[in-house]
């Protein structure tokens, strides 16, 4: 059940039953910042900073001997507006082959940190510096697929605020293309599936976003990480550091 300040929710009373509604879940109604600026930047920081105090996603199972992994959840401005970094995958690839996905992979042994992990393989796969980003916070590892890797979001924003996506050296072996959504994109009804699937064999229900690309959608794990990303700062109780903390079992 949820524990949100002193008041009990089982999963299953929050308001799925509203349909039509489902892709505003916990996200709000609007996207909370309309521009990757100081103003904005600073809030995101703030309210990501504050849900890891209070706020726990559910606690997933592992493999005997899980390995480690980082993705980076790039915020950057396109055409004037606050947007996220995607990628698709190579369409021949065995693994995940032709999917939206964030750049990222496994830990290296020589990685000093998992932040690190999150921009040596984004440099690794669209040829970005890792100078050209400011790192705003991370959110709770999330498993893979087979529970064989606790995957860790970075969140990060462009120092520069604009990103040429047209400029960017891909990796053509990995990466078919990058591409950016804005912000408002994912609060439009048209691009939600009205009944989200349930997460790995959880009670979490993870909403399936439409992109712009026909034929092409965000599901799954980076479905799941894209959702707590918004969840967590679109909830103005975020911007207050003492809020209770919420449990999901």
């Amino acid at each position: 059940m949820f524990v949100l300040a002193r008041r009990h929710y089982s999963y299953h009373s929050i308001p799925f039953l509203h349909i039509r509604h489902v892709h505003n879940i916990g996200i709000g109604l609007t996207p909370p910042l309309s521009a990757l600026d100081e103003v904005g930047t600073e809030l995101v920081r703030r309210r990501l900073a504050n849900a890891a105090q209070h706020r726990e996603t559910a606690q997933f199972k592992y493999a005997a001997g899980a390995g480690e992994a980082a993705v980076l959840l790039l915020l950057c401005t396109v055409n004037g507006q606050p947007s996220i970094v995607f990628e698709e995958r190579q369409r021949r690839l065995t693994a995940h082959g032709g999917e939206a996905c964030f750049a990222g992979g496994k830990a290296d042994a020589e990685d000093p940190t998992l932040v690190h992990t999150a921009l040596r393989e984004t440099r690794e796969e669209l040829g970005l510096d890792p100078a050209c980003v400011a790192v705003l916070g991370r959110l709770p590892p999330v498993p893979n697929k087979t529970a064989t890797l606790r995957v860790h979001p970075v969140v990060g924003v462009m120092t520069k605020g604009t990103l040429d996506l047209q400029g960017l050296a891909l990796n053509r072996d990995e990466v078919h293309r990058a591409f950016a959504l804005p912000l408002s994109h994912f609060y439009r009804a048209e691009n939600c599936d009205n009944v989200p699937p349930r997460f790995r064999n959880t009670g979490l229900r993870v909403p399936v976003y439409n992109t712009d690309k026909p034929g092409l959608r965000i599901w799954g794990l980076t479905a799941f990480i894209l959702h707590e990303f918004l969840c967590r700062i679109g909830d103005p109780a975020n911007d207050d550091s003492s809020m209770s903390r919420v449990i999901i079992t």
